[in-house]
């Protein structure tokens, strides 16, 4: 693994890409904001227009100029999670499939985040987006030391065979389904990926389509189909977050965007200096980013009171608060105040209950940032 590129470069191939598909007036700042707002109400507060954008030229420079360089940057947690277990495929080059690849942010995110020899085929109903995808990722390719290269499919991606991958990756494309053909789809890039793939989803952090992540989770599982890695500690079902309905879990990584889309995001009160998402990373073996009763995953921001700090965990002991008291601050315990929502920790000798965690003087703390901050 590597860090990101700077994320300048990567917008700069893709606004290059978009200006030679579509010309520069869909890029102009009038237009464009009106196309993310009309893309972004869509995604929210209107889902049943989602398939019919205002402005179908203008969509398509929404999603590439704006969505596509601000969800590529997502894919490096899941990647760098992997990687910090040892568990990334040992194939070189790495076979890798984008379903429903779009504008192609899961592949700029996959070339930037790794540098490895990568073999990527792109499978997408939308030809302009894929015309896009193809320029911007042979673009952002060339900067990279090892050999990449990139075919695309023009099909449906949702129905269409799934070729043998060693990794299979789903940005922001099952919410777009209903549930029993999210659940068939994934099955299917399960069983394209050998024993050391892995399958990778990543879906917007909003409370419905996070919640449906979850549902998605416990019916492979339930299936048989393959088994969880990433993001829970907890390897059973049920998720614990489904049983109560305002609950939800997702990701919220602080990011620094390039400055046109930095700009873009100002303008349209889109994006608040961080990214937020929810992911899955399934694989067709066992194996967690952390096991064992005291692996707990952070699944919410810390909350100081006077005289405490709480945050909530995520385990196979359920989705509870793990509280500490000033007076039990200790040396042994003092990651537990450094932690953030996305941490795993590692937590020992504390006093559990099926409402809480409370740790004390003797209680030891890990912390593991295995995706990065």
């Amino acid at each position: 693994m590597t860090a990101l590129l700077p994320l300048a470069e990567l917008e700069a191939a893709v606004h290059a890409a978009t200006r030679a598909a579509l010309g520069s007036g869909p890029l102009e700042t009038g237009p464009l904001v009106r196309a993310i707002l009309d893309r972004s109400a869509r995604y929210t507060s209107d889902r049943d227009r989602l398939a019919a954008p205002a402005d179908p030229t203008g969509d398509l420079a929404a999603r590439a100029a704006f969505f596509t360089i601000a969800d590529a940057p997502k894919l490096g947690v899941p990647l760098a999670e992997l990687a910090s277990r040892g568990a990334l495929p040992a194939g070189r080059p790495l076979r890798v499939v984008d379903l429903g690849a779009g504008c192609g942010a899961m592949s700029l995110g996959l070339v930037a985040s790794l540098d490895a020899p990568l073999d990527i085929v792109a499978l997408d109903h939308d030809r302009g987006a894929l015309v896009i995808a193809a320029d911007a990722v042979r673009a952002l390719a060339a900067r990279r030391t090892h050999a990449i290269t990139f075919a695309t499919r023009e099909v449906d991606a949702t129905t269409a065979p799934v070729p043998p991958a060693d990794l299979v990756l789903l940005g922001t494309l099952l919410n777009e389904l209903p549930a029993p053909a999210r659940l068939t789809l994934v099955q299917r890039a399960l069983a394209a990926v050998g024993p050391d793939g892995a399958v990778i989803v990543i879906e917007p952090a909003l409370r419905d389509t996070s919640r449906a992540l979850h549902e998605l989770r416990d019916a492979v599982l339930a299936a048989g189909a393959g088994h969880v890695f990433a993001p829970c500690t907890r390897a059973g079902a049920p998720c614990p977050a489904l049983a109560d309905p305002s609950d939800w879990c997702h990701e919220h990584r602080t990011l620094a965007l390039p400055p046109r889309t930095a700009e873009l995001a100002r303008l349209t009160h889109l994006r608040d200096g961080g990214m937020k998402f929810a992911y899955l990373v399934l694989r067709p073996t066992p194996g967690a980013l952390a096991e064992g009763p005291a692996a707990w995953r952070i699944v919410s921001a810390p909350h100081a009171q006077k005289g405490k700090l709480e945050m909530f965990g995520c385990s196979d002991a359920g989705r509870v608060p793990l509280r500490l008291l000033k007076r039990n601050r200790a040396d042994g315990n003092r990651a537990f105040e450094r932690a953030e929502r996305g941490d795993v920790l590692i937590v020992e000798a504390a006093t559990s209950t099926p409402e809480r965690v409370d740790l004390d003087r003797t209680t030891t703390v890990e912390r593991r940032r295995p995706g990065g901050g």
